[in-house]
């Protein structure tokens, strides 16, 4: 990945250094006259912006308009921000998904640019991400073949864009503090190091080259990579050196040789040339096979078929991810026929369960585990009761840990997919859990049951710390019905300043029935108004709850 936290000063600079409106006009007579003349054979330049606007803008500034237009084909942000590409000729996708609308005949790369931060997906400060199975599957695709596998050069602009899983200057440990750093959380940031060290996943070099199969040149880095403000000078002393680019490009084949000019430009990084994956060769039948997992054109039994030679390889963890997508879109019980028969050959085969289950119990307590745990479940080589098993000492494990930010990511990501909370009493939870945030965010997630729980809740409203009393009402609502001694302290709060806070609380009453009389009289004497309502019958139409996931709390 490349550092974040990195701005541009370029636009204000140009705001600053603005000419007058008459110096503008002479300078844009002066331009048209001395333009150069736009040929109707123009190569395209594609690129995906992520991050910031230093390296398209190199493409851009000395890549003639006459030869090269630029399309800018950057996921649209959700954050409504504009393209850091004010140059380029936008291509909007269409309601199918951005990535699936930019698939079109009308579209040929002859280069293509990806200016991003990387961990197995491209991201960037924008706000938006593409993840390498979203392009892989994509690229499967004959309508994408102008995107992928036309372009003549692609760059790969970010970290570990093009690394194996052979260690290198960063240890795994080390590799997982950098995800921290940059915004990853626990849970997805260990899937990311088991993927780029693991066994688990093809390496992100074989990835990239079978999704651009058939490119001459691929550029990327095999571990730490240059941030844009110092790659975007590198890509200028590039086109300097290569001088007519177009004629450059025309002249690239795959038996070219390497690239000097641009090893020269990034001289003392880790940058790294490599090919596309070519049909002759044996690991292009690899590529095939996948492609036919992710084609719902195909049955549902001729894909089985191929999870089932798949099972028999030797590398057969390289391909489980894709076979996890392949059931997460046909799950198992929904199999018959034909099917269900084959299913239970799967099944049966001993390698492939000795193998996945050796793994599963080797990887420490992590959303990961349970996800492999999961798919061992389907596939019927784990039951469920030891897959809960496996999520309840995993969240054991994790309440004997440091309470960090990163553990409870953990918690919250294994009881998505496992409800343990059942397993878990008063007595189990640490009292420091309820005097942090976090570890009410843990306890909201685990939700273990018993009023005790609720009582040591609703305890947390008086702290002097915003923020844990807000998560403290957040969790008080997912635990109805309350017991009155913790009804009685969310009476006692319903006048705090937080509005927020207080319509949380609020909701608790409009929520549970019946309320006994002694928390009614409270609750007259502290807020009328709510009393009011409370008394009201469910389904009135006077009736105006205040809903506690209005705020955005998931």
């Amino acid at each position: 990945m490349q550092q974040k936290n990195m701005t541009s000063t370029t636009t204000q600079h140009q705001r600053i250094c603005s000419p007058s409106p008459a110096w503008a006009l002479a300078i844009l007579f002066t331009a048209i006259l001395t333009a150069a003349p736009v040929r109707a054979d123009r190569l395209q330049v594609c690129t995906f912006s992520f991050h910031g606007p230093e390296e398209v803008a190199a493409f851009e500034a000395r890549l003639p308009p006459g030869d090269f237009e630029i399309i800018d084909l950057s996921p649209p942000s959700p954050l409504g921000q504009l393209s850091t590409s004010a140059s380029a000729t936008p291509l909007v996708a269409d309601d199918r998904g951005w990535l699936q609308g930019l698939c079109r005949s009308d579209l040929r790369c002859d280069v293509l640019v990806i200016s991003a931060e990387f961990a197995g997906r491209f991201f960037g400060r924008l706000g938006r991400s593409l993840s390498l199975q979203e392009m892989e599957e994509a690229s499967c695709q004959r309508r994408c073949d102008g995107l992928f596998h036309a372009p003549r050069e692609v760059f790969l602009l970010g970290c570990n864009t093009l690394a194996t899983k052979d260690t290198d200057l960063r240890t795994p440990g080390g590799y997982l503090q950098v995800l921290l750093d940059h915004g990853f959380d626990q849970a997805s940031a260990e899937r990311v190091v088991a993927m780029r060290y693991g066994p688990l996943g093809p390496t992100f070099r074989e990835s990239l080259r079978r999704i651009f199969m058939d490119v001459p040149r691929i550029y990327g880095f095999n571990t730490v990579a240059p941030i844009g403000l110092y790659t975007g000078p590198m890509l200028e002393r590039y086109f300097t050196k290569v001088g007519d680019y177009r004629r450059h490009l025309e002249q690239v084949r795959r038996d070219s040789p390497r690239n000097q000019a641009l090893a020269k430009a990034f001289a003392d990084t880790s940058l790294v040339e490599i090919t596309g994956l070519e049909r002759s060769e044996a690991a292009a039948a690899d590529r095939d096979l996948i492609c036919s997992l992710y084609d719902e054109r195909q049955t549902v039994l001729r894909r089985l078929q191929i999870v089932n030679e798949i099972m028999d390889r030797d590398d057969l963890l390289a391909f489980i991810p894709s076979v996890q997508v392949f059931f997460d879109r046909h799950p198992t019980d929904k199999i018959s026929g034909d099917g269900h028969r084959l299913f239970d050959e799967i099944r049966g085969n001993k390698t492939a369960r000795e193998r996945i289950l050796e793994l599963v119990y080797q990887l420490d307590a992590s959303a990961l585990q349970l996800e492999l745990g999961r798919f061992a479940e389907q596939m019927g080589w784990m039951s469920p009761a030891k897959l809960r098993a496996l999520a309840i000492d995993a969240a054991r494990k994790l309440l004997r840990r440091p309470l960090t930010s990163e553990v409870v990511d953990v918690m919250c990501e294994i009881t998505k997919h496992q409800p343990i909370g059942n397993e878990f009493r008063s007595a189990d939870l640490p009292d420091a859990l309820f005097r942090d945030a976090e570890g009410i965010r843990l306890v909201s997630c685990l939700v273990p049951p018993g009023n005790d729980v609720s009582t040591r809740l609703a305890g947390a409203l008086d702290s002097d710390i915003g923020e844990l009393r807000v998560w403290a009402a957040h969790a008080l609502t997912r635990r109805l019905p309350l017991p009155d001694a913790a009804l009685m302290k969310v009476i006692s709060h319903l006048r705090d300043p937080d509005r927020e806070m207080t319509e949380r609380l609020r909701w608790i009453f409009l929520a549970q029935r019946p309320l006994g009389e002694g928390v009614q009289r409270a609750l007259a004497s502290q807020a009328p108004d709510l009393a009011a309502q409370a008394k009201l019958p469910l389904g009135k139409p006077e009736e105006k709850k205040s809903d506690p996931w209005s705020y955005g709390w998931n």
